[in-house]
């Protein structure tokens, strides 16, 4: 599913550049941090009120200065971007009273953010293999070749195969046309 695909294309250099960045400012630094854990409140409290049971996942792209707002403002706009009509004034009062403990976790869903990035790229590693097994297990030739600088994008890898063909030697013309920096070949086996 899509929660196990997305983590991959997260830079896990970007991300530790952003912690040392807040690290190095001090407490100045922490509201960049803190979003990820907004996002998850919000996630909550559409989950404890039906009457946003049928949002799934809040589609609300990035809240502009998300990080200094405070979280009631920061709700309203996610949901004005939602299509969502937006909580009463009474409503607000009890969101910030009843999920202003969470708020203090933030520290705790950066370590989440943290140990999903470091296990990102040996979840993707695992797909691309899958991947290329799959071609292999089917009597093609297959290999992962890297397209670019990972440091652009950690999704820089290609799964590229060639179908065999009966009494065509593509063995040798595929292994001689790919790159040195080849990662992986399959070789699927003779059929």
């Amino acid at each position: 599913g899509s929660p196990f695909r997305g983590p991959p294309c997260h830079s896990t250099v970007a991300y530790s550049q952003r912690l040392r960045q807040a690290g190095s400012l001090g407490e100045e630094g922490q509201g960049p941090l803190q979003v990820h854990c907004r996002r998850a409140v919000l996630e909550v409290l559409l989950r404890r009120r039906p009457e946003y049971s049928w949002l799934k996942r809040a589609k609300c792209g990035a809240v502009k200065n998300a990080a200094f707002l405070p979280f009631c403002e920061y709700v309203r706009q996610c949901l004005r971007q939602a299509g969502v009509a937006p909580l009463s004034e009474a409503e607000e009062a009890e969101v910030g009273s009843e999920l202003a403990p969470l708020l203090g976790q933030w520290r705790r869903v950066v370590v989440f953010f943290a140990l999903r990035a470091l296990l990102a790229p040996l979840w993707e590693a695992l797909l691309l293999l899958d991947r290329l097994l799959f071609l292999g297990e089917r009597g093609h030739l297959a290999a992962l070749v890297p397209l670019f600088d990972p440091a652009l994008s950690p999704r820089n890898y290609a799964v590229v195969g060639v179908r065999r063909l009966p009494g065509a030697d593509t063995d040798a013309a595929f292994v001689a046309a790919l790159p040195p920096e080849a990662v992986a070949i399959c070789d699927g086996g003779a059929h």
